[in-house]
């Protein structure tokens, strides 16, 4: 059972911040080290400063954001909520196929549950060294400063409809960000409609989209700041974690392929590679010349790469140097059991997994470290032909049918097989967890 609940938030003040993109991040583990900058330089209170604190002076980087939380906080540039809310989060955006697209969903505190049991279920694994630093950070500020992602089934619509009726003033805030996106969220303290929300949320599972080592970092919390106030409740605050929530259903749900670039560190044989692919994979090719240029054959393969979404095992390949694109399909007869032996079923149906565990562990014999990863087809290519690694491999996205399978499976996505699109923006509402307080009250 899903437990939800509305909480006081931490926001930014409209009075002083008048424009949200100013101080609005992506989440904190999708910001390449070297855009870092460009944020901090936007604003002085750009939310970059709290989820990834520099340590200035030398002093200790977790202290530097709860310095900076507390100052934001004290001098009015965050506002705490008057009343328990939920907060209705929308966002618009444009596939690569110039489909306008819609993704409504909310944020409220969610009961913690162990880790892959009960209601709440991740989808990929977790490394330490994120989650540590993580823990650090939420000790530090005693707070949840961006939220996980997670979705749910609602075939009927019923929790969007009734969340719609506190929605019909402007947003609090309204604003795109660097890739296009519109983002509006609006404040509902109104306990009408957060009880049917809580009610409606009564019988269901979630699934971990993003921020799997945010929610195995709020667990760790929570045993922290139990053995640290024994007297503690269910409604505690720091049993819950703020979460994202979107229906499984809904039109915005996108997930998009995330590319591989390799760069082996040993010799590579171009020819023997496409000798050994091909005792596997019928190769289809797209040659600058025949076609007409470069441009038109990475548009044709694309194209063909579309057209081919729903047939399992194909990819794109991209060699540099070679004048050509190819597009590798598995041939008929060839079992993926037995190029996966030892893995579960239900894994071996994902391209991920046979690119992963068979194309670049067996015929290439690369590392993970070797691999390079990136949402962008164009920029992938590109990546390939500035010779900034050998070779790349498209793929077409995992379907969230696939996800649920595994998921039910009781299995675990490969490493980096989903990336949703859009990512939820960091800065538009903080947890504040003050142990003295309780979930749900004034």
């Amino acid at each position: 059972m899903a437990k939800i609940a509305p909480f006081r938030g931490l926001y930014y003040n409209p009075q002083e911040i008048k424009d949200l993109s100013l101080v609005a991040t992506p989440p904190y583990d999708v910001i390449p080290p070297g855009e870092e900058g460009r944020y901090r330089q936007r604003h002085p209170c750009n939310i970059i400063s709290l989820i990834l604190p520099e340590g200035a002076g030398g002093e200790d980087r977790y202290k530097e954001s709860a310095n900076y939380l507390h100052e934001w906080e004290s001098e009015g540039i965050l506002k705490r909520e008057g009343k328990p809310s939920i907060y209705t989060y929308e966002q618009v955006f444009v596939t690569s196929s110039g489909e306008t697209k819609k993704r409504k969903g909310f944020m409220a505190l969610t009961k913690l549950e162990p880790w892959g049991q009960g209601s709440i279920l991740p989808h990929e694994r977790t490394t330490p060294k994120p989650v540590e630093d993580r823990l650090k950070l939420m000790e530090a500020c005693g707070a949840n400063l961006s939220q996980p992602f997670a979705i749910y089934s609602d075939p009927a619509g019923e929790i969007e409809k009734i969340l719609a009726q506190g929605c019909t003033a402007p947003p609090r805030y309204e604003f795109r960000d660097d890739d296009g996106v519109s983002h509006r969220l609006w404040q509902l303290d109104d306990r009408r409609i957060i009880a049917e929300v809580e009610e409606k949320m009564r019988d269901k599972t979630l699934l971990i989209a993003d921020g799997h080592h945010r929610y195995k970092t709020a667990l760790l919390y929570r045993d922290r700041m139990r053995e640290r106030h024994p007297h503690y409740t269910e409604r505690s605050p720091f049993e819950y974690l703020m979460m994202y929530l979107t229906p499984t259903e809904g039109k915005g749900l996108l997930i998009l392929p995330t590319h591989r670039l390799v760069l082996p560190r040993g010799s590579f044989d171009p020819g023997k590679f496409h000798s050994a692919l091909g005792v596997y994979f019928s190769l289809q090719t797209f040659d600058f010349k025949n076609l007409g240029g470069e441009k038109i054959a990475r548009e044709a393969l694309f194209k063909t790469l579309d057209e081919k979404r729903r047939d399992r095992y194909t990819f794109g390949l991209y060699i540099h140097g070679e004048s050509r694109y190819v597009l590798l399909s598995l041939k008929e007869g060839i079992s993926v059991g037995g190029l996966l032996k030892g893995y579960p079923k239900v894994i071996q149906e994902l391209d991920v997994a046979l690119l992963d565990e068979f194309i670049l562990k067996e015929l290439l014999t690369v590392e993970q470290d070797e691999v390079g990863l990136t949402k962008d087809r164009d920029e992938a290519l590109e990546e390939v032909h500035k010779g900034r690694y050998s070779l790349v491999f498209l793929m077409n996205p995992t379907s969230i049918h696939q996800v649920k399978r595994v998921v039910d499976a009781d299995e675990v996505m490969p490493r980096k097989s989903t990336y949703f699109y859009p990512k939820v923006a960091t800065g538009l509402v903080i947890y504040k967890i003050d142990p003295n307080e309780e979930v749900g009250l004034v």
